[in-house]
């Protein structure tokens, strides 16, 4: 695999003409705050949502109450900021900013660890337990900064989190076996509608236990499954939102963490860089052109 350091080089040399941020860790902030590249340094929303899951299937995690201790044990601005440098938005629900339907009155989830302390308490886990935290191999630095800071704020909750690497596609046999106990993603939204992420995580028995949340209100599933039917845009919005909240604010099915800006730099014979409805970059190489 190609490192973050060949990656600048290659870009710098002339090898690439659109240079991620992501791709190049702590050496994105020359990028970003040198004054060589901010007239090709291009950033744009992207619709999507950074989550931590949880597996049901799990003990404890199939205790409300845990999974609910795990959300107010984070604080979800400071892991923005650690993993990101801050380049993005809070995310509280199942529906990113920039989605169709996005609710901006959902309640926030607050850093409350003492809150996080009791409910492990009322769990029946005052003195914490013993938890995995899978990781694929492909990583990035980024997402390994993210994990690395959300697993020292449970540790302060009392929970011992062992943090295991996986080969990539030993990862995804066993996510897809719905057999990963907990592990942090990015989803992007396909087309512009909540269905894109209600039905992809939450639709039926298959696609809950394919992202290893293994979701087991079969009730809330059918409701999700009919919604994708109702005619009427705003009653299919209104129970939309109502879904997000009990699956999110009452289930905690999952954590939401948070949406992210990314950031480009493009070479000096690079014209038209531009992206997509979703925030893409990839989606849009043929309005590119290089001279």
């Amino acid at each position: 695999m190609t490192g973050p350091e060949e990656i600048r080089l290659l870009f710098e040399s002339g090898g690439l003409d659109i240079l991620n941020l992501d791709d190049v860790g702590k050496s994105s902030e020359f990028f970003l705050h040198g004054d060589i590249y901010q007239d090709r340094l291009y950033h744009v929303q992207r619709i999507s949502i950074t989550y931590i899951a949880l597996n049901e299937s799990v003990r404890p995690l199939n205790n409300a109450r845990v999974r609910q201790a795990f959300q107010l044990g984070l604080n979800r601005a400071v892991l923005l900021d650690a993993a990101y440098g801050g380049r993005g938005l809070l995310e509280n629900g199942i529906m990113p900013h920039g989605l169709y339907g996005f609710n901006p009155d959902l309640p926030e989830i607050p850093f409350a660890p003492e809150d996080a302390r009791a409910l492990l308490a009322e769990a029946g886990y005052p003195n914490g337990f013993d938890l995995t935290f899978s990781v694929s191999s492909a990583s990035s630095l980024s997402e390994m900064a993210l994990i690395r800071a959300a697993v020292s704020m449970w540790e302060e909750l009392g929970v011992r989190v062992t943090v295991e690497v996986l080969p990539d596609s030993e990862f995804m046999r066993l996510r897809k076996s719905g057999s990963l106990s907990c592990y942090s993603a990015t989803w992007t939204a396909d087309f512009n509608d909540p269905d894109n992420f209600f039905y992809t995580f939450f639709g039926d028995a298959d696609n809950t236990r394919y992202r290893s949340l293994c979701y087991p209100r079969g009730e809330i599933m059918e409701r999700v499954r009919l919604a994708r039917t109702i005619a009427d845009p705003a009653a299919r919005i209104r129970e939309y939102r109502e879904l997000e909240e009990i699956i999110v604010q009452e289930d905690a099915a999952w954590i939401p963490l948070f949406s992210r800006q990314y950031y480009y730099v493009c070479s000096t014979r690079l014209d038209g860089i531009c992206s997509s409805w979703n925030g893409s970059v990839k989606n849009k190489y043929r309005e590119m052109s290089v001279s």
